[in-house]
């Protein structure tokens, strides 16, 4: 009998696409050809305002198992390298199946990937348990396990998170009301308060109004757009995706003059014990590297779900960073001695000018 290996590679087709997915019990929007789509036509913040290529892959093994790489390329340096993802936005991501994936098929699909320059924030509700010859980053997300339901999901808050309870309850005795926003006028207000939010943030990587108006028109039963209103204006919002099993947080943004209202966390409350009730396993609100954002996300009763950054790059790109890295290191000294040396050297260069 032969060993396993790849049959064919084909371009999925976007029915295939929707089929698999809705059959993939660990699948989230985010693998989604809903989310490929529109994120593969528009500009993407987090590549420099490219637009992603996409690179998906239906692959099929040679015993009849079927596997959809929601692949999107990336030019680097000017197209010279290219670099792969997993996802458009290298968000958790993983491969999709209505088949039953084995640790034989995963050495076969790393073999298969390793001929690509590759980054892969893998999908902590389906993780490889095989990736060698890739680096592999410690990564995780924040969960809400929502399986007991609301009620379940209330005593837990009453009795371990009644600080994010306390201070959720008073946005609603300070005239704060929350609901989905049903409009694109409703969005477009919401955008402005995205973008007054990321004035606020450190390096800030901000979409543009089409991708927003894109979601509106195209996924209306995959995405919502939560609101918090106050003196007949949204002062807070959060869109959130969902699919199968699990709700996804994506982008979120408040008015700071507004803060004392709490109107966030009331926001959080209210389409938190919605989705426990409407019966999803899961709320998935992302990473957070600043400490705070963890801690506040851990007083909702999230928990940190282990995952894993897997990169590989092939020796001509690895080649390349490690002679730009070295000259970069090998200039910083002698910039620093033309700074001292020469009296208008800003000037010279036209920094600060």
């Amino acid at each position: 009998m032969n060993s396993l290996r790849i049959a064919t590679i084909s371009k999925p087709t976007p029915e295939q696409w929707e089929s698999i997915e809705n059959n993939c019990d660990y699948a989230t929007f985010y693998q989604t050809h809903m989310w490929h789509n529109v994120l593969c036509s528009n500009p993407n913040p987090y590549r420099d305002n490219q637009i992603p290529e996409d690179a998906s892959q239906l692959i099929r093994f040679s015993d009849g198992v079927e596997m959809l790489l929601p692949l999107v390329r990336y030019k680097k340096l000017k197209g010279i390298f290219h670099m792969y993802s997993m996802s458009p936005d290298n968000v958790n991501s993983s491969f999709l199946s209505k088949d039953e994936i084995t640790a034989e098929h995963e050495q076969v699909l790393v073999q298969h990937l390793r001929r690509y320059n590759l980054s892969w924030r893998q999908n902590p509700f389906k993780p490889l348990s095989f990736y060698s010859g890739f680096d592999c980053e410690e990564d995780n997300i924040w969960v809400l396990d929502m399986r007991g339901g609301v009620e379940e999901l209330r005593k837990r808050w009453q009795t371990s998170h009644k600080d994010f309870l306390k201070h959720a309850r008073q946005a609603s005795n300070r005239g704060v009301t929350v609901g989905k926003a049903e409009t694109l006028e409703q969005w477009r207000e919401f955008y402005e308060v995205y973008l007054e939010s990321t004035k606020r943030w450190d390096y800030p990587k901000i979409y543009s109004w089409s991708v927003f108006e894109a979601f509106y028109n195209q996924a209306s039963d995959k995405v919502q757009l939560w609101a918090a209103w106050a003196d007949g204006k949204i002062i807070a919002g959060q869109i959130v995706f969902y699919h199968s099993r699990t709700v996804t947080a994506w982008l979120k943004g408040g008015l700071k003059e507004y803060f004392h209202l709490k109107a966030p966390k009331y926001l959080d409350l209210q389409h938190l014990e919605y989705y426990a009730q409407e019966g999803y396993w899961w709320y998935d609100m992302g990473s957070a590297i600043d400490p705070g954002i963890a801690e506040y996300k851990a007083r909702t009763g999230c928990e940190k779900m282990e995952g894993g950054y897997l990169t590989h790059k092939n020796p001509s790109l690895k080649a390349y960073e490690r002679v730009r890295w070295e000259s970069i290191s090998r200039l910083q000294p002698l910039k620093g001695r033309l700074q001292k040396a020469i009296p208008g050297y800003k000037k010279l260069i036209g920094v600060g000018s």
